[in-house]
């Protein structure tokens, strides 16, 4: 009786951990399409398209995150309109980009200036707080 209580014992210890693991399908591990942040995943499809659509959400956030600051009185309008231009830039060029389609060093150059914009009305949103 003992060594079946003991057997059982270590059968629980070992099992436990093993029923209490994250599957691999939950991390993408399994060929599942994973995502990070706004960054969408290949899909079958035109790749200009799904690239663009990315990006226009991504300024499109910026854009109410602009309107929020200034109605929150964070940004001046010049600020907020020096800002939505920049914005307007990004995505001009974004649809110069994508009728040739995204090359790798294109697509680098929208999300370097997209999360310099994100900074820019960051930082200004920090300096409107002490006006």
């Amino acid at each position: 009786m003992r060594w079946l209580a003991i057997g059982t014992g270590v059968l629980v210890v070992f099992a436990a951990p093993a029923s209490a693991q994250i599957s691999g399908s939950m991390r993408g591990l399994s060929g599942s399409p994973s995502f990070r942040g706004d960054i969408l995943a290949d899909v079958p499809g035109d790749a200009a398209r799904t690239q663009r659509v990315a990006i226009g959400r991504e300024l499109g956030g910026l854009r109410d995150d602009i309107h929020d600051a200034r109605e929150a009185g964070q940004l001046s309008r010049r600020e907020a309109r020096a800002l939505r231009r920049e914005g307007l830039r990004i995505e001009a060029v974004s649809s110069r980009y994508a009728r040739g389609g995204y090359s790798d060093a294109e697509t680098a150059m929208l999300r370097g200036r997209t999360e310099a914009l994100r900074s820019a009305i960051a930082a200004k949103r920090t300096q409107g707080l002490g006006r």
